[in-house]
């Protein structure tokens, strides 16, 4: 069909009307029926406010306008409806009070849940129209704080310049915040927050910074924040012997705090983009038996610390390939190298073999070594064991072999389960 012959369809006005939430559905058990409706899930009973009378009509069913975001809502909040083809619709909650738990009806009386004070369940209404049980929580809507810093104006020029942010923000302590700094993108998860902007000592939070600091980002003094494996030495207190970071070399020996800082005194700098996460507890998972492999990867360092201690364990085998494996950072300077265990045994069997056909001479013939009662040295007990030089000999010198792989018999001092390769030129 052409667009000259193609006849719009003749336009009908729909209009929004006020209504005060009575009750909210959650999922499929809180039936709720509107015509053949089976999927209840942030439906609404609402009743509609006569803008003349101030008082309730009947109880309307209705589901949200938007189809993929919805806000939060419960019984008491004030909304706007409308109705398309005999299916009523709703906007809102509407931001009544601009705090994140309260968007009841800013005229809210009880009379407004009926006529002639005929009121439904009034014991369990309180003034503002929200259930005797609804959970109440004084909770500062999230907010962006001046940052002069980062944004890159001065006092004088704060208020015209500033930008406000994208925020996605729930009742009772959590926020998305799809933000900026200047020109620089950031995004912030926070959940548990007692404040208006995210704080990183309290509750979680997950953030995306593409310039400035940590400090420079969340408004803290520099010299007062340090991570919980890191911290802060007090007047008196010795150098913390399992500081982050140490035993690598140079000035990557102490984790860096100040990565991304902004200094307007530098015109150009590689490191921008960071990610955070801090809780009181973080869990990583892969749980696919198959392929959930849990992988990390870096291009300079890796590194962990903890307060207490550091277990690894696992049911398969270990692999540690690496240029140099130091125990301790001091044992850098090489002093003390760890050893190769075939190599000892290869020396010791050597040595047993040599006390084992030392003889003496007497008269040109030679007779073997005796210990001091006169037994064959070979054949006695040595001082604190229970076995002769003849018995160390020979498992020094057994070597049971399994596909390839010497599995070192019975030998007391190579392990079966540890190894470690051969010096490298």
């Amino acid at each position: 069909m052409s667009p000259r012959s193609y006849t719009p369809p003749p336009s009908k006005d729909y209009s929004f009307n006020l209504g005060l939430v009575h009750r909210v559905f959650l999922n499929n058990t809180d039936q709720i029926k509107q015509g053949e409706e089976n999927n209840s899930y942030q439906m609404i009973e609402l009743k509609a406010l006569n803008s003349t009378m101030k008082t309730v009509q009947k109880k309307i069913s209705a589901r949200p306008l938007l189809r993929g975001v919805n806000d939060s809502i419960t019984r008491g909040d004030l909304v706007l409806f409308t109705t398309i083809k005999e299916k009523s619709y709703y906007l809102g909650p509407l931001n009544t009070f601009n705090e994140p738990n309260y968007s009841s009806a800013p005229f809210y009386k009880k009379l407004l849940e009926g006529r002639d004070g005929n009121i439904e369940n009034a014991s369990l209404i309180n003034n503002y129209g929200y259930g005797e049980k609804f959970p109440y929580k004084k909770i500062k809507k999230a907010q962006k704080d001046k940052n002069i810093e980062l944004d890159f104006f001065s006092d004088e020029q704060y208020d015209f310049c500033k930008v406000s942010d994208l925020t996605l923000e729930g009742r009772h302590g959590n926020f998305i915040r799809l933000g900026s700094r200047g020109i620089f993108p950031n995004l912030s998860i926070d959940n548990n927050s007692t404040g208006a902007s995210e704080n990183i000592n309290i509750g979680s939070t997950i953030s995306m910074l593409s310039n400035g600091s940590i400090s420079q980002n969340f408004n803290i003094n520099e010299n007062l924040f340090r991570l919980s494996v890191d911290p802060i030495l007090q007047d008196g207190e010795e150098v913390n012997l399992f500081a982050l970071n140490k035993g690598n070399d140079g000035d990557e020996s102490s984790f860096n705090y100040r990565f991304g800082y902004e200094d307007p005194k530098v015109v150009e700098k590689n490191d921008k983009d960071q990610m955070i996460i801090f809780s009181d507890r973080i869990t990583f998972d892969a749980r696919n038996p198959l392929g959930g492999d849990f992988t990390v990867s870096a291009k300079n360092n890796i590194n962990f610390g903890a307060g207490k201690n550091f277990t690894l364990n696992n049911s398969g085998y270990s692999v540690i390939n690496s240029n140099n494996i130091y125990l301790g950072d001091v044992n850098k300077t090489k002093d003390e190298p760890m050893v190769l265990g075939e190599q000892l045994r290869i020396i010791l069997e050597q040595i047993v073999n040599i006390l084992s056909n030392a003889h003496a001479f007497v008269q040109g013939v030679p007779i073997p070594l005796v210990d001091n009662v006169g037994a064959p040295l070979k054949k006695s007990k040595l001082v604190g064991s229970l076995k002769s030089l003849e018995e160390l000999l020979q498992e020094l010198t057994i070597r049971e072999q399994e596909d390839g792989v010497y599995q070192n018999g019975n030998t007391a001092f190579l392990s079966r389960h540890h190894y470690i390769e051969q010096n490298r030129s």
